[in-house]
């Protein structure tokens, strides 16, 4: 196939050169805000030739290989003219040109081979500079130079983000309820029940354009976000033939070849993250199976049914893995009557890793008096459990982005899918230490795989010749499915004894809680979104520069989720015999039968609480003025009117309380935004010398809403960590007032700094509270009032002192610090006990320690008082690029306990990353990569943390530190990429 691919390439070369003809092509784009400009004219000065600009900004010229002088010019929006001199070969030549509206730009001789023009951080600056609300923003250069493998990880670097778990993501340290994520701007469900946020692991950083996070709302975005909104864009279809292959190999200290590293037998397709059936319900989910009293056979033949396998095993982790392949083209069509372009681009990504914990750990403590009932400063633990957990995670994605585009319209199609299996193995001691002293030994497996599939289509029209009437719209189905078949767990009591030989002797005694379950888990869930956005531009009277833009438009979003629980559990008849094995349990010669009436049974156990169904209608409109008051001074301003209805099915497990699909949530909201920008100065000289200076202030107000499975009465275990989380039908949604000022200062191609303030009132705000008398149980509950204020300072300075070679070589560093303080009033936090009612601080104060004072206020549920991100990259013109990221948040309270519980603190987790890479190959179009993660070895805990106490661990994570190697291989254009390969090219600029 590669000696067919180079014939290919031949045959172009040879064609090129008895045709005899060359062309030039490149991107018309605005010179401040790096946006492509549409319908740009490009002219060959001399000769009846030249192109339009098309809807992106591209441009394409066959001419004679000679000396041209081109003219670039967009009059009607005020750009100045750009005149260009090239001297074009046979070769493809590549001339971006960049139109300004201050100055004119001359540029004289250039020799280009080749470009690529990839998303950068100037024209992710420009959006952030020219935007309506504050923002910030990820590149895909700065994905690549960071070497990042997914979006959480790129997100990392950006101000005021905060990534848990590796995958959920905090904006200014807000938990995920108040973090919005959308996928070319349409929601898309996420695949955690447990979480309100989508996962951000699942979208890999090579499918990605770009990332936008906005902080401020504006009524054209979705109002149920706080904190911040990710848009993440993935990557259109390029302006030229592109093809990227990599292949990544890596190395995790804790589990790759370790030996003692636990696996099961799965199904033959677990390496594609799905289930090929071997995990199936083995009976029909009516079927009722006998008790053993009956005698009856069939009881045999439906326990007999399950997989033999229980038990994890140990093994060997390979190396984590990870492919990457991608094709893109865009292709000229002449009709008799237009000219279109199709393009379209097919990304798929395959990600395979392991993760080996081999001291995790989870424990239960609390606060108690002694025997005069006085109050014991430091905590009793009650349970504590330890032991090596395994984990296989595979995340299969692919893309693929079709667009067509006539003169005035674009339409586009992107399809996504993503497929990720998730297989764990555990071997847990677990001490219990309260009235009934035992110890137990679990052994589980699971497997979970998780898919979401998504088409967004979506077109853009300008209505008229003149650019001045733009419609957009998109509609956006979604399916998303997680599924956990047969999650096996065995809970089994170690006897304080030894067997004839020494060996370790096991009971089954359910009283301690000893148990043989498996369950079968489903989510469904359909989402189906659409919107349309009409904007009309009017010029000021004032100036042609600033423009009035008036835009309205409306969207809805409705989604239904389905979520079953089926569990199986096994017991023993008549039989005094058991083993520390769990395969053993279920050995044909260990099974019930009607003629021993002795052996191990199943039974079926369906808790209706652990079933549910819901559906959620949201519907929005919105109307928005775009005011330039001044030539500095501009205003957004408007408001958006969102109706949320949420329907529920559900009953509790003895079935007293039943939902027939009723509405639990009815809501109309009115969220006003307005946003003011003072352009305090403004200097652009040319693309290398320009200055920016703003000062932004907004004021919004926005929701936050329960999750489907927070509004309900379904009660959902964990298997490995023993906890329940129990919903609330009678959640209120949050409403939130924010307050957000911004100085930004925008220099060089690649520098900014920057300072924000902002403040946040919310009511009724949703935290997770641990029950009193069930300790392993948490609950959502509304939370009175809470206030959020804090700053935000951004850096990134390059330490290259001369402008022309800052975005080929030099260091760049970068760096933002946010502070937030946050509290709640426990005074308005009523808390029900039973048939008592208290408010948080009372029940505080009944269970203070000895010289412990109680305050009015607490901080929030999940919010980090402080966040650092830092990062230097350097890069030369001998293809090196080398970053090295560091990046941390201030422990924060994860669970706030009641009564004699204490609070739970996630602690501060220090990750320092390092990567380089080198393009290499005659044509540079080869790259060597080397990364770094968890350079410090960091583990991920929480603690309780009571007053005087010594902390203690609530969950310990230790996943080590990983390095991975890989290597790509690029192709763009008719010929092999010649951009990277600085001494081959030829570029004489004269401004």
């Amino acid at each position: 196939m590669f000696k067919s691919f180079l014939s290919f390439i031949f045959v172009l070369f040879v064609s090129n050169l008895i045709f005899g003809q060359g062309t030039v092509t490149g991107t018309v784009t605005d010179g401040i805000t790096g946006e492509p400009l549409a319908f740009a004219k490009v002219k060959v000065e001399g000769l009846n030739a030249g192109a339009n600009s098309d809807f992106d900004g591209n441009y394409t010229i066959k001419l004679a290989p000679g000396s041209y002088t081109l003219i670039f010019s967009l009059s009607t929006d005020g750009y100045i003219n750009i005149k260009r001199e090239i001297v074009l070969s046979t070769e493809l030549l590549t001339l971006d040109v960049a139109l300004l509206k201050d100055k004119t730009m001359t540029v004289a001789t250039m020799t280009v081979t080749h470009v690529v023009n990839p998303k950068t951080i100037a024209g992710s600056d420009g959006e952030r500079m020219e935007g309506n609300g504050a923002t910030d923003g990820v590149s895909g250069e700065q994905m690549a130079e960071q070497g990042v493998t997914n979006v959480s990880d790129a997100l990392q670097s950006a101000p005021g983000i905060s990534i848990e778990d590796g995958k959920n993501v905090y904006v200014r340290g807000l938990g995920d309820r108040y973090t919005k994520t959308l996928l070319n701007g349409m929601e898309i469900p996420g695949l955690d029940p447990n979480r309100n946020s989508v996962q951000l692991d699942i979208f890999p950083a090579t499918l990605i354009d770009n990332i936008t996070i906005f902080k401020s709302f504006t009524p054209d975005l979705t109002g149920d976000f706080t904190g911040g909104l990710v848009d993440i864009k993935t990557k259109d279809y390029p302006n030229k033939r592109t093809m990227y292959a990599k292949l990544g190999l890596g190395f995790n200290t804790k589990a790759t070849f370790n030996s003692e590293y636990l696996t099961y037998k799965g199904g033959a397709t677990d390496f594609l993250g799905f289930d090929d059936g071997t995990r199936a319900l083995p009976v029909r989910t009516t079927d009722v199976f006998p008790s053993p009293i009956v005698g009856d056979p069939k009881l045999e033949t439906m326990t007999k049914s399950f997989s033999k396998v229980m038990a994890p095993e140990a093994g060997m982790a390979f190396l984590d893995q990870n492919y990457t392949f991608s094709y893109g083209d865009k292709v000229k069509i002449d009709t008799t009557k237009r000219k279109l372009e199709y393009g379209y681009n097919l990304a798929v990504n395959y990600r395979n890793s392991n993760r080996y914990y081999d001291d995790i750990q989870f424990s239960e403590y609390r606060k108690v008096y002694d025997n005069n009932g006085d109050p014991v400063t430091n905590l009793d633990r009650w349970r504590q459990s330890n032991g090596q957990l395994a984990e296989n995670n595979v995340l299969l994605t692919g893309l693929i982005s079709q667009g067509l585009k006539f003169k005035r319209s674009k339409l586009s199609l992107v399809l996504f899918h993503t497929q990720n299996g998730n297989s764990s193995s555990s071997i847990i001691t677990e001490g219990n230490f309260e009235q009934n002293p035992s110890t137990l030994v679990k052994q589980n497996i699971q497997y979970s795989q998780r898919s979401v599939t998504n088409a967004n289509f979506s077109g853009v029209h300008y209505l008229d010749k003149d650019k001045v009437w733009k419609l957009e719209w998109k509609a956006s189905p979604t399916f998303s499915r997680i599924s956990d078949p047969d999650m096996r767990s065995t809970a089994l009591e170690l006897l304080d004894e030894k067997g004839p030989n020494g060996e370790d002797v096991f009971a089954f005694s359910p009283a301690v809680g000893s148990e043989i379950r498996r369950t079968w888990r489903e989510l469904r869930e359909y989402n189906v979104g659409g919107r349309f956005d009409i904007s009309r531009k009017f010029a000021s009277k004032d100036s042609l520069k600033d423009k009035h833009e008036i835009s309205f438009g409306g969207l809805n979003t409705y989604k239904t989720r389905s979520f079953e629980v089926y569990d199986y559990f096994f017991d023993r008849e008549n039989s005094s015999e058991f083993s520390g094995d769990p395969d053993w349990y279920f050995q044909d010669e260990n099974i019930w039968t009607a003629e021993s009436d002795s052996g191990t049974y199943a039974f079926g156990q369906k808790e209706p609480a652990n079933t549910f169904n819901a559906a959620q209608n949201v519907s929005g409109l919105y109307a928005l003025h775009v005011f330039p008051i001044s030539e500095k001074l501009k205003a957004t301003y408007g408001a958006r009117v969102e109706k949320v209805t949420n329907w529920y099915t559900g009953q509790n497990n003895n079935g007293t309380v039943f939902y027939d699909n009723e509405i639990v949530l009815d809501e109309w909201n009115v969220l006003p935004s307005v946003n003011l920008v003072y352009q305090m100065e403004r200097k652009s000289d040319s693309t290398r010398n320009k200055r920016t200076t703003n000062l932004r202030g907004a004021y919004f107000m926005t929701l936050a809403r329960p999750s489907f499975k927070e509004k309900s009465i379904a009660q959902i275990y964990d298997p490995i960590q023993g906890r329940t989380f129990n919903g609330n039908i009678d959640l209120l949604q949050t409403t939130v007032h924010n307050i957000d000022v911004r100085w930004e200062h925008f220099f060089g191609n690649v520098e900014l700094v920057s300072a924000s303030a902002f403040y946040k009132r919310f009511n009724n705000p949703i935290e997770l509270v641990a029950f009193n008398s069930a300790p392993n149980e948490i609950q959502p509950l509304n939370a009175g009032t809470a206030d959020v204020l804090g700053f935000e300072v951004e850096l990134r300075k390059s330490l290259v002192f001369d402008k022309k070679r800052q975005q080929k070589m030099g260091l760049i560093l970068g760096t933002n610090f946010t502070y937030v303080k946050s509290r709640i009033d426990m005074r308005e936090v009523q808390i029900t006990t039973g048939t008592t009612t208290l408010t948080e601080k009372e029940i505080r104060e009944a269970n203070a320690r000895e010289d412990e004072e109680i305050g009015n206020f607490r901080p929030m549920n999940g919010q980090s008082p402080f966040m650092v991100n830092a990062f230097l990259t350097y890069k030369d013109t001998l293809g090196w690029t080398v970053n090295l990221s560091y990046n941390v948040q201030g422990k924060k309270l994860a669970i706030i306990g009641i009564g004699s519980l204490p609070d739970v603190y996630e602690q501060s987790f220090h990750s320092l990353n390092f990567k380089a890479s080198k393009t290499f190959g005659s044509n540079g179009n080869w790259t060597g990569s080397l990364t770094a993660n968890n350079l410090l070895m960091s583990v991920r805990q929480k603690h309780y943390e009571s007053y005087g106490a010594e902390s203690q661990i609530y969950d310990y994570y230790n996943r080590g530190m990983t390095i991975s190697g890989s290597v790509s291989y690029l192709i763009v254009g008719d010929k092999e990429n010649k951009s990277k390969k600085v001494n081959k090219r030829k570029d004489k600029k004269k401004i």
